[in-house]
């Protein structure tokens, strides 16, 4: 066989210039050239089918193809809706023999706990019963419903004055009680009660027209914090919720090790902060992106942002901003609001603002989970501190102008950018690595530079006798007294004030990598460590980016999106931090208020070279439990949770 040296060939085959095609195949009758390039020669050789078995085949088949098409596109287009209900019918049909079968195998078998399923499955099942509800049902139960309600209320106003001091007598009644029931047994818990009356007398020293304070949207704010905590830390229901929702985010961000691992080797933990925690904020970010895709986000926001609106009295757009703060950043959250940053009032943008301070980003939430933070607290202090947040805005900084973004048909959004869930996905990813650089970036600096600082001082200090003195020696001895007027035990006062300084003046990073030291201290009974319930307090605390390193981020995120605003922005960044730093201390208050001490938690008092023995009775049965300390340990108090498996 020979071959021909040259240049490629290039073949074409393009139609014919006497050629004009019929819209439909039938009619095509194919007569095409072919152009053949050799050797930089161009031969056109004209090919006009001719009615051979092969083509009349191909011709038919094709034919025969394009009739089915227009068929099944005819049917569908005529049948779409039985089809879609046949399909609905069908896949809910086979979920539910699917969760019924589940149900019983994990009732007989007892392999898995069926919680999970069961919580998605009500969960998913409700949505759907309300958006058919709304979608079939809205104008006809409004109007038999809603309606009379509203014209009874607006045409009779002591009946709409009655119901609101019925209300309001409610609330009043129910906070008193869950302050008695929380002092009864622990009288130390009413320090926490006079710290918010300290904290509430500087915000009004401290407020830019305290004369003018609108009291509804701070006694609201508060209210609302309040009732947010006390679902959590007094309600057994609302407690067993939100650890159940810790315990499911825990569970979804260990996947990110997968991707970690895949990237980074099987080693990656050797590098446990850049190869372990900073990537779960990179997962975590690209799971909210997916979710903004999806709509669930702007629902949940949109939701939580109307009982803002309604309970406090609030606009539209500081209620939107506080509610997206929940759950993005500082930076992410004045997004949803960006086009209307530039109309708003110097107290709404103090409102952003010290929302921003009082609140942290859900990526690093999800850092702060990995250290081993309890997750339940995370995400409850999130929520408390958004309408904190707005309360202490308007304590700071009271409404003296008239809004142009009261009510929610002010706000236009824009639509989605992206086409598919997968590339919400991307872009999520691709988000978070700014803030990871930041986070990763900010650490080194501020690490060292407190490294820094701690030989200077103990440099100066070494000529007085006092070699040991330190950015966190300081910081404990001179929050102490915040410390203690939050509810921290005394003997705990300095290490959480050292805390709340770092937090301050450093990273709130590095503050709850410094407490999850001291909760793995408690567990294993080693070096400093906190009680249980000022581990609960300090959590609450430190759950904000209230610091003088978010300054920056604060004025060159909002600053782009309001640049006329840029003046007003510098004008009241200060007071916002100053608001963002007291809404983390009041919610942390709140909680000292409401905690007590587990019982199921036992504290031992050991001295060196002892022995403690500690009878306990667990379901019936005794425990004699002997620790035998041989340290130099002159005297502490240690905290054991006593459980058995029987």
């Amino acid at each position: 066989m020979s071959t021909v040296k040259g240049d490629p060939i290039l073949i074409s085959a393009v139609p014919r210039p006497d050629t004009d095609l019929p819209p439909r195949y039938e009619d095509y009758e194919e007569k095409t050239s072919l152009t053949i390039n050799f050797d930089n020669e161009t031969i056109m050789t004209g090919i006009d089918s001719d009615p051979s078995d092969d083509s009349d085949r191909s011709s038919a088949l094709f034919a025969s193809f394009i009739k089915v098409h227009d068929n099944v596109t005819q049917f569908y287009t005529t049948n779409y809706k039985p089809i879609w209900k046949i399909l609905y019918v069908s896949l809910f049909i086979g979920y539910l023999a699917y969760f019924i079968t589940a149900m019983v195998k994990c009732s007989v078998d007892k392999v898995r706990d069926p919680t999970p399923l069961l919580v998605l499955t009500i969960v998913v099942l409700a949505f759907f019963v309300i958006w058919f509800i709304r979608k079939r049902f809205e104008d006809d139960l409004y109007k038999a419903f809603v309606q009379p309600v509203i014209d009874c209320f607006t045409s009779k106003q002591k009946l709409q004055t009655f119901v609101k001091i019925l209300f309001m007598i409610a609330v009043i009644v129910g906070m008193i009680t869950l302050i008695v029931t929380s002092v009864w047994n622990r009288p130390q818990n009413l320090i926490s009660l006079a710290g918010m009356a300290v904290f509430l007398i500087i915000l009004l020293i401290c407020s830019a027209h305290p004369t003018k304070v609108n009291w509804r949207p701070v006694i609201g704010g508060f209210t609302l914090q309040f009732f947010f905590a006390a679902i959590i830390l007094k309600w057994s229901v609302g407690f067993q919720i939100f650890e159940f929702l810790g315990k499911q985010v825990q569970t979804f961000l260990m996947f990110t090790d997968k991707g970690t691992e895949f990237v980074f080797g099987e080693k990656y933990t050797e590098h446990l902060f850049a190869m372990k925690i900073l990537p779960v904020v990179v997962f975590f970010s690209c799971a909210i992106s997916v979710l903004y895709y999806v709509g669930a986000m702007q629902i949940v926001i949109g939701k939580i942002a109307w009982i803002m609106r309604v309970t406090l009295g609030t606009t539209a757009a500081e209620s939107l901003c506080a509610a997206g703060n929940i759950f993005v950043g500082q930076t992410e959250a004045p997004i949803l609001i960006g086009p209307f940053l530039g109309l708003m009032t110097k107290s709404e943008l103090n409102a952003v603002m010290t929302g921003g301070f009082a609140t942290i980003a859900g990526g690093v939430l999800a850092a702060y989970i990995s250290f081993g933070v309890p997750a339940e607290h995370l995400l409850c202090a999130s929520v408390m501190n958004a309408p904190c947040a707005l309360a202490v805005s308007k304590l700071l900084y009271p409404e003296t102008e008239e809004s142009k973004l009261k009510t929610t048909a002010d706000l236009q959004q824009e639509e989605k950018k992206e086409r598919n869930i997968l590339e919400a996905a991307a872009a999520g990813a691709s988000a978070s690595i700014k803030l990871v650089a930041n986070i990763a970036a900010n650490l080194i600096a501020f690490i060292a530079m407190l490294e820094f600082v701690n030989a200077v001082l103990s440099w100066f200090g070494s000529f007085v006798g006092v070699p040991t003195l330190s950015f966190q020696v300081i910081c404990s001895y001179v929050l102490m007294p915040l410390a203690y007027l939050m509810g921290v035990d005394w003997k705990d006062a300095g290490l959480v004030g050292e805390l709340i300084g770092m937090k301050t003046f450093l990273n709130e990073f590095l503050a709850y990598k410094e407490l999850a030291g001291y909760m793995s201290n408690r567990m294993d009974c080693s070096g400093p460590h906190l009680s249980v319930r000022s581990e609960t307090i300090a959590t609450y605390a430190l759950c904000g980016f209230a610091n003088f390193s978010s300054l920056g981020m604060q004025l060159g995120a909002l600053g782009p999106m309001a640049p006329s605003r840029k003046g007003d922005l510098a004008q009241i960044v200060m007071r916002s931090l100053l608001g963002g730093i007291i809404a983390c201390l009041i919610t942390a208050s709140v909680a000292g208020l409401l905690v007590n001490d587990d019982p199921s938690m036992v504290y031992c008092t050991f001295m060196s070279n002892s022995s403690a023995i500690l009878n306990s009775t667990v379901t019936g049965v005794s425990y004699n439990i002997t620790t035998i300390l041989n340290s130099t340990v002159t005297g502490g108090s240690y905290m054991y949770n006593v459980s058995a498996a029987l």
